[in-house]
Formats: structure tokens, sequence, C-alpha cells
């Protein structure tokens, strides 16, 4: 197994190592899980199926303040990568790293903003776009962004924002007015259709009770995360 191979390649330093967890038809197993005080963990997770697949990195509270490394075999340079991570996190290195909900509350609190949504909220509204109106049109801003994006792209064609953390999100505008476009022919213009999903994405809104604005003169909903 390739924890045992880990604990016996690996000096856990002052960590101590947590007992493992019972094996799961899970695709992903956590084979090494080390913690430290002030509960930062050097996790190791690999493929159920495939032995020298898998990705490490360190947590606290549950959330990433290292990259997460990627390993598609175990040898020497493996190890020593891991025991140099584990290394500093012996000599404080992660002690002050902050997760993303702490450098979203600093960001927040330096503007003096207020969440307006939640990720549960969020999750809801983007799984019934996804299903209903993949085709509309939207942007966002990050609260990491400096600057706020001037052009609209289809859902369906953000492969970002289904990955990342919605708590990130500042506020989202939305452009119901779905354009399509039919090719005629070579001499003939292509016949340019727009299709207003207004009532469509109001009804996602208020199945959800997500809180929106509209204006009517642009045709823009904005969602707030944070205002």
């Amino acid at each position: 197994m390739i924890g045992e191979l880990l604990l016996e390649k690996l000096d856990p330093r002052s960590g101590t190592v947590l007992p493992h967890a019972p094996e799961t038809d899970a695709a992903w197993q956590t084979v090494l899980d080390i913690v430290w005080k002030g509960q930062i963990h050097f996790i190791v997770d690999a493929a159920r199926f495939r032995r020298s697949f898998g990705h490490f990195y360190v947590m606290r509270d549950r959330q990433f303040i290292s990259p997460d490394y990627t390993f598609t075999k175990t040898d020497d340079l493996l190890f020593r990568t891991m025991q140099g991570m584990i290394d500093d996190i012996e000599r404080g290195k992660y002690a002050n790293k902050k997760t993303l909900s702490e450098k979203i509350r600093t960001y927040t609190d330096q503007k003096g903003l207020v969440p307006c949504m939640n990720n549960t909220k969020w999750r809801e509204l983007f799984r019934a776009v996804a299903e209903k109106l993949p085709d509309i049109e939207l942007r966002y801003k990050s609260v990491f962004e400096e600057t706020a994006p001037e052009e609209f792209w289809e859902y369906s064609g953000d492969e970002h924002l289904r990955y990342m953390n919605p708590a990130q999100i500042e506020w989202l505008q939305v452009r119901p007015a779905v354009t399509s476009c039919r090719h005629i022919g070579v001499l003939v213009p292509p016949e340019i259709r727009v299709h207003d999903k207004k009532d469509e994405f109001t009804q996602i809104l208020n199945q959800y009770h997500i809180p929106y604005a509209y204006s009517e003169a642009e045709n823009v909903f904005v969602i707030y995360g944070y205002k």
C-alpha cells in the first residue's frame, strides 16, 4: 500500500500521523494525513485503482493553503518533494498562510462589503442554468480581480465557473437575450435571431429566492455576492 510506503520514506517531524480512514468505493482515498498544531494538515490522496497516481497538498480548516500537486509515480524525487513540504510546515512556513475564506474576508472588510449570497444559493442557480439555460450570457467579477470583464460569454463555455468556489464572486451579471445565427447560403447574409429568456431566468431566481437587481435599459440582471 502506498500509505505504508510513505510512512517508511517520510519523517513527520513533530506532526501526528492520523489513523487511516476505512476504505470506501470512492475513486480517491486519503493514504496519509499528518496534522500539526493549528490544525495544519499535510495530506496525500491516491487513486483507488492506480497505485502510483495521486496528489498532495497542505490544508487548514479544510481549505487549501498550498498548491495541489499531482504525482504519477512514487520515486525518490517525490519523497524528497513531500519531505520538503513537511519540513516547511515544521519551520512555520504555512502558519500565516491565509485560507480562501480568510482572503475573501480581508477583501470584504477592507471594502466594507457584506454578503448577499451563499454557496448553496449560487450552486442552485448554476445547476438550474446548466439544465435550462446553458446558452444564456453572463459575466462576473471575482473579489480577487482588479478590473471587471467587459465582454459577456455563454454559461456553457465557462469552464472556470463550475470549478471555482462561488464565495469568490463579487457580482454576476446575466444578459437573457440569447442570439442565434442561421447560415442560409454563400451569397445570403446569415439570419440573426434574438431569443429573450428573461421570463425563464426570472423564474429560476424566484424559485430559489435569489436576490437580484434588473436594468430595463440594458436588459441585464445583477446578482451580488457582496454589496
